[in-house]
């Protein structure tokens, strides 16, 4: 069996670590900032992860294979979310459990909470919050390629494997233009959320958590605060969902102007007409199965099926009344996602793009006789039997995580149709509850979306790294 290089996945954890001690400093920061006594359990940890993580830099180390990109992605979140949830339990005095599901549940830019008291938290808390889903979305490896120069020559496998496509020559600029355009989008955010009724640290903290798809608010009621305060907010958030959505690449062309060339995206239109249609049927359910009215139907419905397929989850109204039918189609909506290259989560319009003409190809077989051999194309690029077998194999395994998932939260008492809600919601990343996600939830309950919200996130590596280490030596040759 092929050796793995630790010394070089020390190495890019140790560049990890000092992003997240720089990143909790703003902590402290905005304590400062705000006149409120200093939170020092995040002060010292930022101390000593930024320490820890100098003394790893000094180790010698060689770039990652591919297989080392997978080890290093699958131990990062997991091991981010549990350093950063010490703080936390420490600076709330909450459990250790709700502190660590918070932190999953932030940097996997989720947005699912188990913290109340959020209207009169201190404002560094509940940013800090904020921050986590921002910067974990985007992807903490982005950061520390911008960051440490070495890190292309070292972990550009580890970045591959987090945002496999690039808009720049090399995946260093790659990253680089992928900050720039999230820097863009969330001061334009700030600028349109305050100027239709937010304040200032209301917008702060709903941009980071929009752009990032994440939907964490400053509320216990969340965004439902401010949309009873100033309804026009709802314009903007949407527009910022639906932006967030979409793959970088596109969004680097529409920033620059090129909306034709957006438009010819097959993986867009697919993303576009899949939200209309279930819009359209959202909001029919609304009025004709939850007898809602037509003009609360037509905002509430249309925004949180937005928010469900974008996978940033905030809400109008509450979930947890709406009819079976309602929630199928928001579960739908959840499952299918985002696009690829975006901060959302779900199988992607690309994968439901490859599979719906995999599906008709097979269709029109079955009835000529295999006598028609058809290429599946998108935007004018063959697409492989092998990625077709891997859309689907990506498929099957989120359908089976959910399923699993379900399971096991009715076998403590909820519903299916609420269960299999919460998991799909988990699962892909969005943080829209039924009502099952709660402080005193189960503890199999918490644990059961913990699990969900990480494998998720990376799109199930861990899963795939497990079975391809136990599937034998061919299968790490292959991917070293």
């Amino acid at each position: 069996m092929a050796v793995i290089n630790w010394s070089s996945i020390l190495k890019i954890i140790g560049a990890l670590q000092i992003v997240l001690g720089l990143l909790m400093l703003s902590v402290p920061l905005i304590d400062m900032i705000t006149l409120k006594p200093m939170t020092w359990p995040f002060f010292i940890a930022s101390i000593v992860l930024i320490f820890v993580g100098y003394l790893l830099q000094k180790i010698e180390a060689k770039p990652l294979s591919l297989l080392e990109g997978l080890i290093v992605t699958s131990i990062a979140w997991p091991l981010i979310s549990l350093e950063a949830a010490i703080p936390l339990m420490i600076s709330l005095k909450i459990s250790f459990v709700n502190a660590w599901f918070e932190s999953i549940s932030g940097f996997t830019g989720t947005g699912f909470t188990v913290l109340t008291g959020l209207d009169h938290m201190k404002p560094s808390i509940v940013t800090w919050r904020s921050i986590m889903q921002w910067s974990g979305e985007l992807g903490v490896v982005v950061f520390a390629m911008v960051l440490f120069p070495y890190f292309y020559r070292v972990g550009a496998a580890a970045y591959g494997v987090e945002r496999p496509l690039k808009i720049e020559a090399t995946f260093y600029r790659t990253a680089q233009r992928l900050i720039r355009i999230y820097l863009i989008l969330t001061i334009g955010g700030i600028i349109a959320y305050v100027y239709t009724g937010m304040n200032f640290y209301e917008a702060f903290n709903h941009v980071l958590t929009t752009v990032a798809t994440g939907g964490m608010s400053t509320y216990d009621q969340g965004y439902q605060v401010i949309f009873n305060r100033a309804p026009l907010t709802y314009i903007p958030v949407m527009a910022l969902m639906f932006l967030g959505g979409m793959n970088f690449v596109l969004l680097d062309k529409m920033l620059r102007g090129e909306l034709r060339s957006v438009w010819r995206s097959e993986e867009f239109r697919t993303y576009v007409y899949s939200m209309i249609i279930l819009v359209v049927a959202t909001d029919l359910s609304y009025v004709l199965v939850d007898h809602k009215p037509l003009a609360y139907s037509l905002i509430a419905g249309s925004f949180n099926l937005v928010s469900a397929m974008t996978t940033t989850g905030f809400n109008i109204g509450t979930i947890a009344g709406l009819s079976t039918t309602t929630k199928l189609i928001l579960i739908l909506s959840m499952f299918i996602g985002g696009m690829i290259f975006s901060t959302a989560g779900g199988i992607k319009s690309f994968r439901l793009l490859v599979l719906v003409k995999r599906f008709k190809y097979a269709s029109i077989n079955t009835i000529v006789g295999d006598k028609i051999q058809k290429t599946i194309k998108i935007d004018g690029n063959a697409i492989t039997e092998q990625e077709i077998g891997q859309a689907l194999l990506f498929t099957i395994v989120h359908m089976f995580a959910i399923f699993i998932g379900a399971l096991l939260i009715t076998a403590e008492g909820y519903s299916f149709i609420n269960a299999l809600f919460e998991a799909t919601s988990a699962a892909g990343c969005v943080g829209l509850s039924a009502g099952v996600v709660a402080p005193n939830a189960p503890l199999l309950v918490r644990v059961v979306i913990m699990i969900l919200m990480l494998i998720g996130r990376v799109e199930y590596t861990q899963v795939f790294l497990l079975v391809g280490l136990i599937s034998g030596r061919k299968v790490i040759k292959i991917l070293r």
